[in-house]
């Protein structure tokens, strides 16, 4: 898809676009995880590394996770291999059923990858999260994606071990990540007082933590960060907002967020906010939203049949 006449920094611009696109299923391509499979062979470590965090939306293609599980093994460059271990989260996330003991009220029969891979993926991320021979920024990144398990002991203690041990601040960002996957009081209450932090890369996690737990005793804390003069506090603050404060309380909170705040992208962050309002509201009302899972799934269902000769009933068939 080369661009007519276009400089190589169009072109590079192009298709950043085209992966923040997929990234975010707003991308109008047949086969999008064949191109992400192709930009994971790109030369420019930007492509790659922006092809990888669009990846983890698209777990259930085994091809391209892969050829992810290899770079996470063995890509030369740090960075990307770092990245890679990160992106196998998605692999986790979506085959925790595999695990023999699990939260009470977790929903089964949802496995988007098969069982053999999960477990393949599962101990190379163990073993590599406190591999000897292997960078810090690689195992704090193993350590994201094994966020998922941390409902089991030995994965709770890692993430345990991380935060209070932290070489670096990032280290500590990681174990916040981890602990904003999975309900367990000692992480909450961590988030909670993460939300006072002087390191701005631990405030912001512990922000995205507390919005991912629905942390409702973040609320206060989360208002006085929308006057925090940092615009990265202000943007998640209001974000988290969305998520944390109470229907009754909330449209005021956006209201007064929009009176006094200039910054255009925190100003994207209020309308963002907004939606979160019109999807709680519609949830709490029991109507029904969008669920990507649920599509994909109805969309695989109707393969099937077709393959197995039920095409009849499949959507532009007799009648429409």
């Amino acid at each position: 898809m080369r661009m007519e006449n276009a400089s190589p920094m169009d072109e590079k611009l192009q298709i950043l676009k085209r992966i923040e696109d997929i990234g975010n299923r707003d991308f109008d391509g047949v086969d999008v995880t064949k191109l992400l499979r192709g930009y994971l062979q790109a030369t420019d470590p930007e492509i790659m590394l922006s092809a990888l965090q669009a990846a983890s939306n698209y777990a259930s293609d085994e091809g391209l996770f892969q050829d992810i599980f290899k770079m996470a093994h063995e890509y030369p460059d740090e960075e990307v291999r770092a990245m890679a271990n990160s992106c196998l989260g998605a692999v986790i996330q979506e085959g925790l059923e595999f695990e023999e003991t699990l939260p009470q009220g977790f929903p089964s029969g949802y496995a988007q990858v098969s069982r053999d891979f999960y477990l393949e993926v599962r101990d190379f991320l163990l073993e590599k999260v406190d591999a000897p021979m292997e960078s810090m920024e690689v195992r704090r990144r193993a350590l994201e994606a094994l966020g998922y398990l941390a409902f089991q002991p030995e994965v709770r203690a890692i993430v345990m071990r991380f935060y209070h041990q932290a070489p670096n601040p990032y280290v500590r960002v990681s174990a916040l990540y981890a602990m904003g996957l999975v309900k367990d009081a000692v992480f909450e209450r961590l988030i909670l007082e993460e939300l006072y932090s002087t390191s701005e890369p631990a405030l912001l996690e512990a922000i995205h933590s507390a919005a991912c737990l629905e942390l409702h005793a973040a609320e206060d804390r989360l208002l006085a960060l929308t006057k925090s003069p940092s615009t990265d506090v202000r943007y998640e603050a209001i974000l988290a907002l969305g998520t944390v404060a109470p229907l009754s309380r909330l449209p005021e909170i956006l209201k007064n967020a929009e009176a006094v705040e200039q910054n255009e992208e925190v100003r994207e962050a209020i309308q963002a906010a907004k939606v979160s309002l019109q999807q709680r509201s519609a949830i709490k009302q029991g109507e029904p939203i969008w669920d990507d899972n649920l599509i994909l799934n109805e969309i695989e269902d109707l393969l099937e049949n077709r393959e197995a000769g039920g095409g009849d009933d499949l959507p532009g068939k007799d009648g429409e």
